[in-house]
C-alpha cells in the first residue's frame, strides 16, 4: 500500500491529556524547542549544493538534474558545458542520451500490447519473431525472460550498427545458461523486444515508441534516435582521448562523433523536464495524463523482480556498478528493482543507468513517497555514471518526506593513488635481458623508481596498476604472487620481472601460430574507438597483457564467454580478429 505520498507527510502519536500534564508537573524547566522539520526547499538547497562537486568527482563537462514529485518537476539542476570548445552551457532545454534507461521505455510499450492481449509474456519469442534463433540446449526462451534479463543472450554479441542483425547474429552462439536460471544483462535481449514490438506493432520501433510512450506522456522534446540533426542540439558527447590505453586519473576528452544509432535497448535522447515526466508516469502508478497506459497488474509485474522458473527473484548475484552496487540486485521488466537494500529504507524504488557514445545517465524513483530524481551528464560510460546526484538526492528526499534531518553530502572519494598494501609490492624486478624496474611501498602508497624520480602506482584492481610515468602508457603493471601470497614477479604487456623471491621459470616457450596473432587491433562501434592489443605473456596469448585466452580444439580461444578467432592471414599476420561476432582489425602501430 502507498503511504506517506506527499512530502512532509507525517504521522503522530497522541498523548493523553493525562500525560501531559504529570509530564509538565515533573518537567523541571521548559524543553528546548525542537528543531523545525527540513522543508521541500531546504531538501533541494542541499542537493544543489552537492552538484557541483558530483559533477567535478565524476570529470563531466557538463550535467543535467530534474527532480520531480508526483504532481510537477521542483528542480532542475544544470552546471557545465554543453560544448566545452565553444563555451556552451548546459541549459533546461540542452537534450542528453539516455542509454539503457530507453530500454524501460521499449519495455513499457510492449507492455501496452500485453494489455491489449497481442503479447503473452510467457509465450516463446519465436512466436512473433520467428526468424529468432539462438542455441539454448532445446529451451524455449519467453518474452518476459528478454524484459528481465534471465534469458541467457549475450550482450553485445556482433556490436553491428543496426540491432536487426545484432539479433540475427546470435543464431551462430549459444545462450549463457539455461533461459530463466540465472541473470545476465543483455543489450541483445532488449534489442530482441524492440524488434518483437515493431513486428507485432506493425510499426517501427521509433515509430511505435514515439506514440505509444513519448506522445502520450508529453515527451515533446524526446527523440527516439540518434542522427546528427537529433544531436544538433544535445550536449557534445565527451569521450576518452586516447582510447588506446588505460585512462590516467584526469583523462583528457574529445568530443564523441555525431551517428546515425536506432537501438530499442539504448538510443533516446531527452531533456531533464521530458525525463521528470517520465519519472511521474511511475509515480502515479501507471498513468500520464490521466491515462493509464497500463493495467494495475501490468503495472505491478513491471515495477516487481521477475521470476526464474524456480519461482526466486531475479537480478544480478554480484555487483554491476561499483559507484552503485545496489543497482540490478533485483529487476523486473527493463528496471532494477530496490526495495530490502538499506538506501532506500525499505520503499518500493525502481531506476536504471545508463550510457552510450559519450553519455551517461541515472535515474531513480520512490514509489512508495512519490519523489525521483534523474541524472545526465556528457561524459563516455566510464569512469562513473552520474549516480553520486542521484543516490543522495533520494536519501535527502527521504529524510525530508520523513521530517528527518537532511543528510550530509557525501564524503569526498579517497585518494585515488591509495594503496593499503602498498608496502607487499616494494623491491627491484628484473627481466631476463638484465633490464629491471624498482617499486618503494609504504603503506597506503606504492610508486615507481626511475633514474630517481618517483611515479606514484594508482590500483585498478587486485595487484593491477596504473603508473604515472611516461615510460609505462600502454598498458597496466600487474603484479603475480606465489603460494605465500607474497608478490613475486610483475608484467607490463607482454614484458615480464621477477624479484628476489621469484623461483619459477624465467622464460616460457608458445605455439608457433601465435606470433601470426599478436598485433595490435581496433575497429571504431557506435562511434567510439576500440582498440585491443593481443601479446604472449608467460607463454599465453592475452589480450592485453591480463586476461589469457584459452584455446579450444578448433583453433579458436575463449574469454569468459567470448569466442575470439583470428583470419586472413597475410605476410605471416591475422590481419582480423572476431570476437563473438565483432570484428577488429589490424592496424600497425605500437
Amino acid at each position: 500500500m502507498r503511504i506517506e505520498r506527499m512530502f512532509g507527510y507525517r504521522r503522530f502519536a497522541c498523548a493523553s491529556l493525562a500525560a501531559i500534564f504529570f509530564s509538565a508537573l515533573a518537567a523541571p524547566s521548559p524543553a528546548a524547542p525542537a528543531a523545525a522539520p527540513p522543508t521541500i526547499d531546504d531538501a533541494l538547497a542541499a542537493i544543489r549544493a552537492y552538484a557541483p562537486r558530483a559533477m567535478a568527482e565524476q570529470g563531466a563537462p557538463g550535467l543535467s538534474v530534474a527532480i520531480t514529485d508526483r504532481t510537477h518537476t521542483l528542480a532542475i539542476i544544470t552546471l557545465g558545458y554543453a560544448n566545452v570548445d565553444a563555451k556552451t552551457p548546459v541549459t533546461p532545454a540542452t537534450r542528453f542520451a539516455i542509454g539503457s534507461i530507453t530500454k524501460s521505455m521499449t519495455a513499457l510499450a510492449l507492455l501496452e500490447l500485453r494489455d491489449e492481449h497481442r503479447i503473452d509474456l510467457n509465450a516463446n519469442v519465436v512466436r512473433y519473431l520467428p526468424w529468432f534463433s539462438i542455441n539454448s540446449g532445446g529451451k524455449s526462451i519467453l518474452v518476459h525472460e528478454l524484459l528481465s534479463h534471465t534469458a541467457g543472450t549475450p550482450d553485445d554479441y556482433s556490436l553491428a550498427p543496426g540491432y536487426g542483425f545484432d539479433i540475427w547474429a546470435m543464431r551462430a552462439t549459444h545462450t549463457l545458461f539455461a533461459p530463466g536460471t540465472s541473470w545476465s544483462y543483455s543489450n541483445d535481449g532488449l534489442a530482441t523486444i524492440g524488434a518483437i514490438l515493431a513486428t507485432v506493432d506493425r510499426r517501427p520501433w521509433p515509430d511505435a515508441l514515439q506514440a505509444r510512450v513519448l506522445d502520450p506522456l508529453g515527451m515533446a522534446q524526446t527523440s527516439p534516435v540518434f542522427t546528427p540533426q537529433t544531436l544538433a542540439d544535445a550536449a557534445v558527447g565527451y569521450e576518452f582521448r586516447d582510447a588506446d590505453r588505460p585512462a590516467p586519473p584526469h583523462p583528457a576528452l574529445v568530443a564523441s562523433h555525431a551517428i546515425d544509432f536506432v537501438d530499442p535497448a539504448g538510443s533516446v535522447i531527452s531533456t531533464p523536464e521530458d525525463m521528470a515526466r517520465y519519472l511521474r508516469f511511475y509515480l502515479n502508478d501507471g498513468v500520464a495524463n490521466g491515462r493509464a497506459l497500463l493495467t494495475p497488474a501490468t503495472f505491478a509485474a513491471m515495477t516487481q523482480p521477475d521470476r526464474y522458473r524456480n519461482g526466486k527473484a531475479a537480478g544480478s548475484a554480484t555487483p554491476v556498478l561499483s559507484e552503485a552496487p545496489q543497482f540490478y540486485r533485483q529487476y523486473g521488466y527493463a528496471l532494477s528493482i530496490f526495495g530490502n537494500d538499506p538506501s532506500s529504507g525499505g520503499d518500493h524504488v525502481i531506476g536504471h543507468t545508463g550510457g552510450v557514445s559519450g553519455y551517461t545517465a541515472c535515474m531513480q524513483a520512490n514509489l512508495t513517497r512519490g519523489f525521483g530524481a534523474v541524472a545526465m551528464s556528457n561524459l563516455v560510460e566510464a569512469p562513473l555514471h552520474p549516480c553520486a546526484i542521484v543516490l543522495y538526492a533520494m536519501r535527502v528526499l527521504r529524510a525530508q518526506s520523513l521530517g528527518e534531518p537532511l543528510p550530509p553530502a557525501p564524503p569526498a572519494p579517497a585518494d585515488p593513488a591509495l594503496t593499503p598494501n602498498g608496502a607487499d609490492y616494494t623491491g627491484t624486478y628484473t627481466a631476463v635481458d638484465g633490464s629491471s624496474l624498482s617499486v618503494t611501498g609504504v603503506t597506503g602508497r606504492a610508486a615507481m623508481i626511475d633514474r630517481g624520480a618517483s611515479y606514484a602506482l594508482y590500483p585498478r584492481g587486485p595487484d593491477i596498476f596504473w603508473s604515472s610515468d611516461p615510460r609505462f602508457v600502454l598498458f597496466l603493471l600487474h603484479f603475480g604472487r606465489n603460494a605465500s601470497r607474497h608478490v613475486v614477479d610483475v608484467t607490463y604487456g607482454s614484458q615480464w620481472f621477477g624479484n628476489e623471491r621469484y623461483y619459477g621459470p624465467r622464460t616460457w616457450s608458445h605455439p608457433h601460430r601465435y606470433d601470426a596473432y599478436v598485433g595490435r587491433y581496433e575497429n571504431t562501434f557506435w562511434g567510439s574507438l576500440s582498440v585491443t592489443r593481443v601479446l604472449v605473456v608467460k607463454g599465453r596469448l592475452t589480450f592485453d597483457g591480463l586476461d589469457p585466452l584459452t584455446p579450444r580444439p578448433d583453433g579458436s580461444f575463449t574469454l569468459g564467454t567470448d569466442v575470439i578467432r583470428f583470419d586472413a592471414i597475410a605476410g605471416g599476420k591475422a590481419q582480423r580478429m572476431t570476437i563473438d561476432a565483432a570484428d577488429l582489425y589490424r592496424v600497425e602501430l605500437p
